[in-house]
């Protein structure tokens, strides 16, 4: 899933200003648990992994009824109310 470069910089401008803090803070919390999280760049949905969301099953190469790791910077995507986690979790 790619997003439009207007939703990315929205994203890092509410990020930035502290705007969406509430919305970001409990999906924030849930991404940090999922296995595809990667703490890099504050935080990204590992774009190199493949997630079956069903059972939090982890490959490396893409599988039927897997979704792959969408590569954003989690602590910006967070705050877009409109943004939706690729594996379902928000």
């Amino acid at each position: 899933m790619k997003f439009p470069i207007g939703q990315i910089v929205e994203g890092h401008a509410n990020e930035l200003l502290g705007l969406n803090t509430n919305i970001s803070e409990r999906r924030l919390e849930i991404c940090k648990k999922c296995p595809i999280y990667s703490s890099e760049w504050g935080g990204t949905c590992n774009r190199k992994l493949w997630l079956d969301p069903e059972t939090n099953a982890v490959s490396l190469k893409e599988r039927e009824g897997y979704v792959q790791g969408c590569g954003c910077r989690l602590p910006a995507k967070t705050t877009l109310p409109g943004a939706k986690c690729v594996a379902g979790k928000w």
